[in-house]
């Protein structure tokens, strides 16, 4: 299909779908995506990679979502193609689909932009992303910058996007494209908008045999999505994602007005955050009534620190007097230790638990399958 999926095709290719359950995020051993994408130390990144793809099968995942680099697509382009499907041939071997995450509004302002530098990347410890100033750094209040917005990179980005639409449209390992990561974030508004559409336009010009989703992150009072930005984004997707780091209450409310709205299937690009009264044993069990796919952040801990808070939460954790609602002594993210040891070892069981449940639902519904 060269145009966007009505709501029946949409629904048609969900229900032919397991349960989607996964993560995002880095290797344990990887900082940032320039490390888990770069010539340099590739060989162990795969090792972790495969140790982490195989830990997640047993955790009972069946799905990961990757956010591309274009710095590193731009400068290493072999290297970076041939890393790309090794992702894919390990994620293959473990039963795990993937979402590629092409477009990606979370940045810092152009003063705070750092060029590529490939080899050992520097890690800033005790910070949320293992960057110091980076993105959920807090305190930034100029626009984010990303090199698309350079007109001698901007056909550059077109580019990579039609490379790996080309490569990867018809292929079944690839579950899900996910044109555009938060749109409109860092203080971007519609900047980002024109090249998230010409994604879209380069992705369904191959045909593809997936849905295409950009996300929406932001609500209101009434847990609906608001940014013009995001809204355009939801207007252009096959199927509706969405971000939600809310306790339960709100997050119940987010699916079912999102639900009610667009009428598509639902997929939870982001979730898990704990410090913020949202954990697994309350939001897993709810996306597998619901049906909902999800993906929540970080599996291990590692290099890039997700189990740090967001820079927002550093002056309530300086404050000795701090008595508010924060679970300040608990990970942000992440489900496994350094060690590959759960960091709580119930939220494991209950992931193993209801996965279980899912694909003995799957199989009722699904013989042929079995």
């Amino acid at each position: 299909m060269t145009k966007q999926w009505c709501a029946e095709q949409a629904w048609a290719w969900y229900n032919e779908q397991p349960w989607i359950r996964g993560w995002c995020g880095y290797p344990s051993n990887c900082v940032n995506r320039i490390a888990m994408w770069q010539e340099h130390n590739h060989r162990a990144v795969a090792e972790q990679i495969a140790y982490e793809f195989a830990l997640a099968q047993k955790t009972g995942y069946n799905a990961v979502r990757a956010v591309l680099q274009f710095e590193v697509w731009y400068h290493q382009h072999d290297s970076f193609m041939a890393n790309l499907e090794e992702y894919f041939t390990l994620a293959d071997k473990y039963g795990i689909k993937v979402m590629l995450v092409l477009g990606n509004d979370c940045c810092v302002p152009r003063a705070l932009y750092q060029p590529p530098k490939f080899g050992e990347q520097p890690i800033d410890w005790g910070y949320h992303s293992g960057i110091r100033r980076g993105p959920h750094a807090g305190g930034h209040t100029e626009m984010g910058y990303l090199p698309i917005d350079d007109a001698e990179y901007t056909d550059a980005h077109y580019r990579m996007v039609d490379e790996i639409a080309a490569k990867y449209a018809k292929d079944p390992r690839l579950q899900v494209w996910n044109i555009w990561n938060e749109i409109g974030n860092s203080r971007r508004g519609m900047t980002s908008v024109p090249h998230m559409e010409k994604y879209f336009e380069i992705v369904r010009s191959h045909d593809p045999i997936q849905p295409l989703t950009a996300e929406c992150w932001l609500y209101d009072d009434e847990r609906m999505p608001y940014n013009p930005a995001e809204l355009r984004a939801l207007e252009l997707s096959d199927v509706i994602s969405f971000h939600c780091y809310w306790p339960l209450d709100r997050t119940v409310q987010i699916i079912e007005n999102l639900r009610e709205t667009y009428g598509r299937p639902l997929l939870c690009t982001e979730w898990l955050h704990r410090i913020g009264n949202q954990g697994v044993e309350e939001i897993f069990p709810l996306f597998y009534l619901e049906k909902v796919g999800c993906y929540n952040w970080g599996l291990m801990q590692g290099f890039s620190q997700t189990y740090e808070p967001h820079g927002c939460f550093m002056e309530q954790i300086a404050d000795p007097n701090y008595h508010g609602t924060a679970q300040l002594h608990l990970w942000q993210h992440d489900l496994y230790r350094f060690n590959g040891l759960p960091y709580i070892a119930s939220e494991i069981a209950c992931i193993q638990k209801f996965a279980a449940l899912a694909d003995v639902r799957w199989a009722k519904q699904h013989p042929e399958n079995a």
